[in-house]
């Protein structure tokens, strides 16, 4: 069966993850927005050269920023926002991840019910912006070690009806599902409402992310085999940030996935798992 694969990293990774087989590279919102101008223009370029798709780019606020905090300028990362929706719009955006664990985490006491208006209306805003792109914005369900709002993509799937945005949806990253130990049944119940997966080995202690592959400790067939029930239409994105050798590991990820049976679109005998 193919399905759409991708696998995080920079810019400048882009041709060695085109290299190893894969149909997009899901980049950083915070390092297209380093760029200047010259940089950017750049950047793009690099990044149609490499022959493969940029459709999903990952956490439109910076880390450190927490909408809770009265510090928060509203009208600064509205403009922010704006820059990053157009930039990345440009480069073949179709789906923004908000996870920004500590972004949209809430206080706990008194300042709980403002902190959760204020962070509704920055979801709302950053969806009004990304409709004009034709954007959709995806809620990752994430776990209580990082966050305490929005833990799983039933959770998602409220959020987005409670705030009536049409392109308010969810993903499921593999870790934090794994984690909270939330039923494979979610992933059919909410089929059409996914509209992404992150992977990596969830047994590793985070922030260590590795490609998944044969042999690595974890079972990874209800997952994938869950994924070919539902006809799933949109990416399996490996989130890995650790490797022993970079271009192998990636090639093992696609090794795995044939093992089940599943093949990236731009998938060629030619190209050979490590």
């Amino acid at each position: 069966m193919k399905m759409k694969t991708s696998h995080f990293g920079f810019v400048n990774e882009a041709d060695q993850i085109a290299a190893a087989g894969y149909d997009a590279v899901e980049l950083h919102i915070k390092e297209i927005m380093s760029f200047d101008d010259l940089e950017y223009q750049k950047a793009r370029k690099l990044v149609k050269d490499s022959g493969i798709a940029s459709e999903v780019f990952d956490n439109p606020l910076p880390l450190d920023v927490v909408v809770a905090d009265d510090s928060f300028d509203f009208a600064y990362y509205t403009e922010y926002l704006k820059k990053a929706v157009d930039r990345t719009a440009r480069m073949g955006a179709r789906y923004f991840v908000y996870g920004n664990g500590k972004t949209r985490s809430l206080p706990e006491g008194a300042g709980r019910e403002e902190a959760s208006k204020k962070n509704e209306q920055l979801i709302v805003t950053l969806c009004d912006i990304a409709r004009a792109y034709n954007i959709t914005i995806m809620m990752e369900p994430l776990a209580a070690a990082i966050c305490n709002s929005v833990l799983s993509v039933p959770e998602a799937y409220d959020y987005a009806k409670k705030l009536g945005c049409g392109n308010l949806k969810t993903l499921l990253d593999f870790r934090w599902f794994i984690a909270g130990g939330h039923p494979y049944s979610d992933i059919v119940e909410y089929a059409d409402f996914i509209k992404h997966v992150h992977v990596d080995n969830p047994l590793l202690p985070f922030p260590e992310r590795r490609v998944p592959m044969a042999g690595d400790g974890f079972n990874y067939g209800t997952l994938f085999e869950t994924l070919k029930s539902i006809s799933y239409k949109g990416y399996i994105s490996y989130e890995a940030n650790t490797f022993n050798d970079y271009q192998q590991d990636i090639r093992k990820g696609l090794g795995l996935l044939k093992d089940y049976g599943i093949y990236p679109y731009r998938y060629d005998a030619d190209i050979k798992e490590a």
